[in-house]
Parts: structure tokens; C-alpha cells; sequence
């Protein structure tokens, strides 16, 4: 079974992992490409893929034969992902034909719906710690089997990824020239390269991919010059690293002209370097930085340059090295505190436009920064100021919080800048979104907590308001309802919400709703899929007059975002849980996941509930057959036997044939008397209404009892008894209960061996209980089905009507006291084993 697990992947130390692979990979000369070819030659597997699993998409860091428009951006969006049930699981996942696969969400792939992807075998690759990061699979476009020579071989690869170093080599100090601090250089997310001596790519990374538009696999193993048309600083590439090579370690930095994927040109900064190994071997190594739309911005500046003093040097420093292309959010001050970088990231965290002035940007963000807690912040504790002061800071945790979009959760690093002397010119902050590694943490906590709530012995009305608070709090959302359906009326009601009292929506979202009204819980109901809105102000499922209507409605309730899910039992949808948000949300992963875990929680507790109460009818049921047993038939028996006696007694004349009938109505009506009996004990046992008379009993004084008891019947079928017993076996019980217990046993054995033979009853001790052991020659032929209460083999399976019962009365005895009777049958004997704890 493949499981897709929403806490595994969207795990914060996990992510964490993810993101230090994709840096190690990207910067290290590693051939996965290569790995990821040889993976599939040794599965006879047209496809094979190295991946790094995020919570969105797979970040591709090798690939061979995949489709283009598959890995065309260097990622694989998570829909069409199958490595992450490798990671959800842990554990190698294979599948040999995905068409035909038992799971619906691997049957309904969009792999093998859109690509025509049938069979894959993926091994998990694991950091340093042994967290799953992401996986090693083939893929095949046809149905097959996988062996274990395939999984041993993937695996042994996969061990050889799992190798690659936990963090990026040194490249040495002469790489640092050009950066003002080893912190400054950590915040950048510039391309990377690495070439061999003769030109050869030989690695790659991410930003790489992203600037030029080649991937990891197209890119390595091409000739610098020929992939980019490459000349730098208007010489041939080859010449640039004959002279880099033999510098010993000299850095070479100036600027290229290079070609895009797709062809236009791509302006770019470049600093090269040599790192030197074991036996001569080099590498070169090269950052590029893009700065084609800064190109006639920067030639200006390098003019400036020339005629500007250190404060207006220092300035550009900043400006070339925190560019608006990286992904985290950037801002730097010069030493008066005026911003003189907010790139394009930190607006985005800030909802700040692109037009509005560095130093108006800065003020406004300033007033959206928050502790954790939700005070704002002053200027004794933001990072920034501090950094300015001198000091530096680690992931210093913060809160975004924006009008009219959800609060970000981010963690600020900052230290001050410096020139070459240590004089301190400024201070610089990198910020990173961790919005969604700490919802994820709060969703574990709601499941966790939500599966607590409904443990308890409690109706789902009692518990849903319950439910919905606890999820609205962790939303921070403001509106929650619970609708469940009801069959016979073709209606959706709603059996609890929760709001603040301006969030009603009573008018517009009655609390029942036929199957045919047009609304979001009704949809989900009738399609049992899901429904994102992210924005209604914007829904596609604003068509019509009344649609407008709502959203009107919405939006004066201040309602921006809408989340509605099924709760589900397999095919049939019992219910829908539907959220609304008051800020426009874009989180539809981990939201889809929370809620319909939420949901999927719901219906497995209706489920269970309504197991329980069909349980409880069957025992009513049960009840009410045996209360007709024993008063609606039970008097009448006993009146027919007491016609039948007086018949019989009759003095007078009878025909033989007349008094054969009446002994045959005897004795048949005598044995259903006996059954109506049995079954009347056996119902006080099973319910506990005759409380057993504990005492101390010698077993084998009452063995011996019994047998003396039953020893006529048994003369008289031909049925020699033996008995083999110690001197005393003494256990905790009710006397009368053993004895029937042994009684009715000897009764079964002695009434279904017709034919005669020994039947041997052996009494010992075995670990901590008494064992009786019944063998008898096997005459009594007893279907399995023959211990089931109402079973038919209770009464016609062996010709005896009491057979089959007294068989399940016994067992039933023997349990009330804490012990067990089995019976093992074979072609010549039937043995029956009585087990009672000893005391």
C-alpha cells in the first residue's frame, strides 16, 4: 500500500535536510545524471530520476530519458510526483503496473494518465542523520515485474548518493576576495559551476538552471563554450583556464556575454577560481551573478565609481552584492541607518510594491514586524538595528503581519558590514519564510489533539463544536461548519459551526441544504472532491446572480478565502467540513492536508459509531429471541408434554402404532425443551446474569462424580470410560458449573458415538493451568461452524439436538471461569482440551 503522508514531508528538520542536499548537490562536481543512467541500465528501465522531495514539487538533481516537458523547469510538481511515498514511507515502494494497482491515487496518476508511466521501483536516499530527503527511482512506460536484483542494485546506488558530504567543501580563501564577510556570502543564492581543465561542465547548480534554463542533465559533460557560445571578457574560455590553471590559486573576476536556452543574451558577473586536489587534479570553480537588466545601470555605477568617495564605494558594494534575483529577503543599511537594499523578495514578505521609494519601503516595513507572540516590535529588538550597533544575529524568529493577508512567520539573520580596516559602514539582514514549517508543526498538534477529542464517549453533535474551535484556532480562521447527510431526506444539515458573532452566515448558508442548491458544501457533497477558493473576490465559481449575491455577503463579513472537504467513507460521502478565511490564502497543500486529515478523523469516528450501534441492535435482537424462547415457547412445551403423559398413562386400549407416534411426540418435545433450556443458559452465561459461585474445587473428585454418573448411558452404547487423574487438582469455580461443564461433554461424546469404543478422559497439570482431555473414537462428526450460537449444526448436524449446543455451553462455561475448550478432530478421533487456570 502507498501512503502519502502530509506531516512526514512537510517535517521542518526534513525540509531542513532537503534544503542543505540541494546546496551540497548543486555545488558539488557529482555525476547524478550518471548515477541516475546507470539506475536505469541495471533495472532494463527506460527512465531513471534522482530527487530532493519539498513539500510542493521534487527538485530534480539528476535525470536521464525522463519526458522534457516533465523536468523542463528542473522540478517535478507534486501531483505528479510517486517519490514522495518513498519518503512518506521510508522504505523502498515498488509498483508493476499502476493502470491495474489497487490504490485509486496510483491508478488515476497523472504520470500514467498524461505520460503513459506504468511501473516504478524507488529506493529512499537519507542525510547524515538518516532523514529521508528524497529518492532514487526507475520508471518504465511498460507493465513489469521488479526482482530483488533490482532493489539490491538501486539500493547499493543509492548508498553512493547518501555518500555525498554534509556540507559544501571549502573553495578556499581566494573565492572570498570579493565578498565582504563569510555571513554575506552565505545569504546569496548565485549560479554556480564547476568545469574541468579542458572546459567541461561537471556541475551545476539550482540558480544555475534557473538563470540559463538547462538542467543538471543537459548541462553536464557540454563544453562551456559551445552550451553558452561563452567568451569572457571577449577571449576564447579555453585560454581564460589555461592561465586560471596555472595562477596556483588566482582568482579572475570580470564579466560575460552568454547565451539562454533560448536564445537571447544573458549579461553576467563572473568570478572564477582554481580548487587543487590530491595528484594535480583541478577544478574550476564559477559563480555567476545576472545582471542583465542592471547592465547599462551598472556601467553607470562603475563610472561613478571612479570620482565617488568610500561611502558612495562602499553603497555599490552593497548594491552588486545583494541582487533583486535572490530567493531570500534582503535588506541593507548604510551607516546612517538608510536602506540602500530591499530586494524584491522582502517586498513580496511585506506586500510592499515595487514602485514605492527604499527608504518609504523600509518604513513601512518596520511597522508590520512582530514578535512571535504578536507585540510589535521596537528598535531595542529588530535584528537590523542591532546589527548596526555591532552585534550579530542567528534566526532570530519574527512575525510578518500584513493587513488583509495571512500573518508570515520568517527568521532573521544579521550582521554588521565592514570595510577591509574593520571600520563598521553598515549593517545587512537576511530573512527567511518559515510560514510553512510552523503551520505544519500546528497542524501536528490539531490532529493530534483532535483525535483526543474524539476518543471520547461522546455523540459527534457533543463533540464537533469541540472540533471546530480547535481547528478555527489554529487557522486563525473564522468560520467553521460541520454538515452531515441524511438519505431520507436528500439534505445536507448542519450539525455544528463555529464563528465570532459578526461571522453568521445563517442567511446565505442555511442549516439545511438540498441536494440541488447551489452552494460550495453542496458541491463537495454531490462531486466528493474538494473545493479551493483562494480568493473569492476573484472564484471562477462566481457565475451567476446568486453566486454574486454570496460573495457579496462574503465580503461584508470580510470572508476572503474558502476551503470545503468531504468526510468520506470510501465511495460514499457522509458529510462536508467547510472553512472560510478572512485573508486571501495561497497554502493549498498543507491546508487540503490538515483539513481533510481533520475529515478523514470525522468519518472514521461516524464509522466506528455506527458499528457500535448496529452492534447494540444485534445484541437487542439477540435479547429479544431469547426472551420469545423462553416465554412464548417454553409454556406451551410443557403443556403438550403433560397431554402426551396422560395419553401415554391412558389404561385403556391403544393401537401399537397410536403409542409410537405419542413416544415419538415425546420425546421430540422433550428435547426441545432441553434446547429452549440450553439456549436460556447459555444466554445467562454469555450476559452475565447468574453470578458464578467462586470456591475451591477438587476437579478430579468431580471428574470421578461424573463418570460414575454417566456410566450407564455409556454401558448401554457400548462406550467404555477410562479415566487417568492425580490425587487432587484443585482450581477457583463454580461447582455446579464444572459439573455441567463435564456433563455435558460426557453427554456429547456418550450420544454421538452410537457405535461404542473407549473414550478416555486425562486430567494434569499443564504451566499455570488444569487440563481435561476428552478422546473418543470420533463418531461425533461436528462441522466447524458447530460453536456458533445459532448456528444450524446446533441442532441437526450430528442427529442429537443437543450436541452442537452442549458443545457451545461448555465453551462458554469453561470462559467464564478465565479458561478455553478447543476441539482438534482428526479421521479416527475428536479430542476436546479444557483449560482452567489453577489458582
Amino acid at each position: 500500500m502507498v501512503v502519502e503522508d502530509s506531516g512526514v514531508l512537510a517535517d521542518p528538520a526534513r525540509l531542513a535536510a532537503v534544503d542543505r542536499a540541494l546546496r551540497v548537490m548543486a555545488a558539488l562536481p557529482v555525476p547524478l545524471a550518471g548515477i541516475a543512467q546507470v539506475a536505469a541500465r541495471l533495472s532494463d528501465a527506460p527512465m531513471g530520476v534522482i530527487t530532493l522531495v519539498g513539500v510542493e514539487q521534487e527538485h530534480l538533481a539528476g535525470s536521464y530519458g525522463t519526458p522534457a516537458a516533465l523536468v523542463a523547469d528542473g522540478c517535478i510538481p507534486e501531483a505528479y510526483s510517486v517519490c514522495k511515498y518513498v519518503v512518506s514511507g521510508d522504505a523502498p515502494v515498488a509498483c508493476e503496473n499502476m493502470r491495474t494497482d489497487p490504490e485509486k491515487q496510483l491508478r488515476e496518476h497523472p504520470l500514467t494518465r498524461e505520460y503513459g508511466i506504468r511501473a516504478f521501483l524507488g529506493i529512499p536516499l537519507r542525510d547524515a542523520t538518516g532523514r529521508p530527503v528524497g529518492s532514487l527511482t526507475v520508471l518504465d512506460t511498460r507493465a513489469r515485474p521488479w526482482t530483488d536484483a533490482h532493489r539490491s542494485a538501486l539500493t547499493e546506488l543509492a548508498v553512493l548518493v547518501d555518500q555525498v558530504p554534509a556540507t559544501v567543501p571549502e573553495i578556499g580563501t581566494a573565492l572570498l576576495a570579493e565578498l565582504d564577510t563569510m555571513e554575506v556570502l552565505d545569504s546569496l543564492a548565485e549560479a554556480f559551476l564547476t568545469l574541468s581543465p579542458a572546459g567541461v561542465i561537471t556541475g551545476w547548480n539550482a540558480a544555475a538552471r534557473d538563470m540559463f534554463g538547462f538542467t543538471v542533465a543537459e548541462a553536464c559533460g557540454q563544453p562551456v563554450a559551445e552550451l553558452f557560445d561563452a567568451h569572457y571578457n571577449g577571449r576564447p574560455v579555453p585560454d581564460v583556464l589555461g592561465a586560471l590553471l596555472a595562477g596556483d590559486g588566482e582568482t579572475i573576476t570580470g564579466t560575460a556575454v552568454l547565451r539562454h536556452r533560448d536564445g537571447r543574451a544573458v549579461h553576467a558577473r563572473v568570478r572564477m577560481s582554481t580548487l587543487h586536489g590530491p595528484g594535480g587534479s583541478a577544478v574550476v570553480c564559477v559563480f555567476l551573478t545576472d545582471i542583465t537588466d542592471q547592465v547599462d545601470a551598472a556601467e553607470t555605477a562603475r563610472a561613478a565609481a571612479a570620482k565617488a568617495d568610500n561611502a558612495v564605494d562602499a553603497q555599490r558594494g552593497f548594491a552588486e552584492a545583494l541582487l533583486d534575483s535572490l530567493g531570500e529577503g534582503v535588506i541593507a543599511v548604510n551607516e546612517e541607518g538608510r536602506a540602500v537594499v530591499f530586494n524584491r523578495a522582502l517586498r513580496a514578505l511585506h506586500a510592499i510594491p515595487a514602485e514605492l521609494p527604499l527608504d518609504a519601503a523600509h518604513a513601512v516595513a518596520l511597522t508590520q514586524l512582530h514578535r512571535p507572540d504578536g507585540e510589535p516590535m521596537g528598535p531595542d529588538t529588530r535584528v537590523l538595528e542591532k546589527a548596526q550597533q555591532g552585534g550579530t544575529t542567528r534566526e532570530s524568529e519574527t512575525l510578518i503581519r500584513v493587513p488583509g493577508h495571512p500573518d508570515r512567520h520568517v527568521v532573521a539573520s544579521a550582521q554588521p558590514i565592514r570595510t577591509s580596516d574593520g571600520r563598521r559602514i553598515g549593517a545587512v539582514t537576511t530573512v527567511q519564510d518559515v510560514t510553512d514549517r510552523r503551520r505544519a508543526e500546528r497542524f501536528r498538534d490539531c490532529q493530534l489533539a483532535v483525535a483526543k477529542i474524539l476518543n471520547q464517549p461522546r455523540s459527534l453533535t457533543d463533540l464537533a463544536q469541540d472540533v471546530l474551535r480547535l481547528v478555527g484556532q489554529t487557522l486563525s480562521w473564522p468560520y467553521l461548519s460541520l454538515r452531515l447527510s441524511e438519505p431520507a431526506t436528500d439534505t445536507l444539515y448542519r450539525i455544528a459551526q463555529w464563528h465570532p458573532e459578526d461571522y453568521d452566515l445563517d442567511e446565505i448558508l442555511p442549516a439545511r441544504m438540498p441536494r440541488d442548491a447551489d452552494t460550495i458544501p453542496t458541491q463537495v457533497w454531490a462531486t466528493g472532491e474538494p473545493i479551493w477558493e483562494p480568493d473569492l473576490a476573484s472564484s471562477h465559481w462566481i457565475t451567476d446572480p446568486d453566486s454574486r449575491d454570496r460573495a457579496h455577503v462574503f465580503a461584508e463579513r470580510g470572508l476572503r478565502s474558502v476551503l470545503s472537504v468531504p468526510v468520506r467513507d470510501g465511495e460514499d460521502v457522509l458529510g462536508v467540513l467547510t472553512c472560510f478565511a478572512d485573508t486571501v490564502e495561497h497554502d493549498e497543500f498543507l491546508l487540503t492536508g490538515l483539513l481533510g486529515d481533520v475529515a478523514a478523523q470525522i468519518a472514521q469516528f461516524l464509522i466506528r459509531r455506527h458499528a457500535e450501534e448496529l452492534a447494540a441492535e444485534l445484541s437487542r435482537a439477540r435479547a429479544d429471541f431469547t426472551a420469545l424462547i423462553g416465554h412464548d415457547m417454553r409454556t406451551p412445551l410443557t403443556t403438550i408434554g403433560t397431554y402426551i403423559q396422560f395419553l401415554l398413562e391412558d389404561p385403556g386400549p391403544r393401537p401399537d402404532t397410536e403409542r409410537q407416534l405419542l413416544e415419538g411426540i415425546d420425546r421430540n418435545s422433550q428435547a426441545l425443551r432441553e434446547l429452549v433450556e440450553g439456549l436460556l443458559d447459555l444466554t445467562a452465561l454469555e450476559c452475565d446474569d447468574q453470578p458464578l459461585a467462586t470456591h475451591h474445587v477438587d476437579l478430579c473428585a468431580l471428574i470421578t462424580d461424573a463418570t460414575a454418573a454417566a456410566l450407564p448411558a455409556a454401558t448401554a452404547t457400548g462406550i467404555r470410560l477410562h479415566t487417568t487423574l492425580p490425587h487432587q487438582v484443585h482450581v477457583n469455580g463454580d461447582r455446579d458449573r464444572l459439573r455441567q461443564l463435564i456433563d455435558k461433554l460426557l453427554t456429547t461424546t456418550i450420544t454421538g458415538n452410537p457405535g461404542g469404543g473407549d473414550v478416555h478422559l486425562i486430567l494434569d497439570r499443564a504451566t499455570d493451568t488444569a487440563r481435561l482431555t476428552i478422546t473418543d473414537p470420533g463418531g461425533l462428526d461436528l462441522p466447524d461452524e458447530a460453536f456458533e450460537r445459532f448456528s444450524q449444526a446446533n441442532t441437526t448436524g450430528t442427529g442429537n439436538t443437543t450436541s452442537g449446543l452442549g458443545f457451545v455451553l461448555s465453551r462458554a462455561i469453561a470462559e467464564r471461569h478465565g479458561g478455553t475448550l478447543t476441539v482438534t478432530k482428526t479421521a479416527q478421533t475428536i479430542t476436546t482440551t479444557v483449560h482452567l487456570p489453577l489458582p
